[in-house]
């Protein structure tokens, strides 16, 4: 089997680490978040990798019109993958996203824009990859790599494959940032002791997201009282927040 690269190094090359965790857990949230509370029942999913998950997790689970995310292990052959016996899968992201809100063709954009298209991952567990899983978002992301290519006048070298399955990561991959915020996920378990839906949380993903650094000020405080924080929680996360 393939070595793994070290997770010290991974995290430096990729900037996935946080070093201020902040203070002591402060446990006052309310029972489930309003932004949860409202979440749309018809959504729509798109599934890529951009090297290690935890960074693309936060990065777009921020986006408004992202209603879940998770991380997981796809495009390989090797049946029930874990983090430790990856076989030839690659870490990636899915979201749930409300298409009244975000379009598909946004989401693609935004892909190709968090990383560099026109180099191809040397280790397949971080390579860069969009998966379709119907043949029309097949046509749109090539319609969008070739609108990208002469935008940037280069080749693109991330792979475009089908989604074959989707094989969720264990529960310390998902909302990693938030799951290493003392002080923060002692709330998000009050609220959800069942991982699951602590994952499937839009509110999780938005706090996952702030606490990454992906979040702007104006955002914030348009949704800030939505997240189903105390608001000990609501002054700590917003420490994070980008001014």
């Amino acid at each position: 089997m393939r070595q793994k690269i070290p997770a010290v190094l991974l995290l430096a090359a990729l900037g996935c680490g946080t070093t201020d965790r902040g203070p002591a857990p402060m446990m006052n949230a309310s029972p489930i978040p309003a932004i949860d509370a409202a979440a749309p029942a018809k959504v729509e999913t798109a599934t890529f990798a951009l090297g290690c998950f935890w960074c693309p997790d936060a990065q777009f689970g921020i986006l408004p019109g992202v209603v879940r995310t998770r991380v997981g292990y796809a495009g390989g052959t090797t049946p029930a993958p874990t983090y430790h016996d990856l076989g030839d899968h690659t870490e990636c992201v899915q979201i749930d996203y409300d298409p009244a809100v975000l379009s598909f063709a946004q989401v693609l954009d935004r892909i190709w824009r968090s990383h560099n298209p026109c180099v191809r991952t040397e280790y397949k567990q971080y390579r860069n990859v969009i998966f379709y899983a119907t043949e029309a978002q097949k046509q749109a992301i090539l319609t969008s790599r070739e609108s990208r290519e002469r935008e940037l006048g280069k080749s693109i070298k991330t792979e475009i494959l089908p989604l074959g399955g989707f094989h969720m990561a264990e529960d310390y991959h998902q909302k990693y940032e938030l799951r290493c915020t003392e002080g923060l996920i002692e709330e998000f378990k009050a609220i959800y002791p069942d991982a699951k839906d602590l994952c499937n949380s839009t509110a999780a993903a938005r706090v996952n997201g702030y606490i990454a650094g992906r979040g702007t000020r104006e955002q914030f405080a348009s949704e800030a009282a939505k997240l189903g924080l105390s608001p000990e929680g609501r002054k700590r996360l917003e420490v994070y927040v980008l001014p």
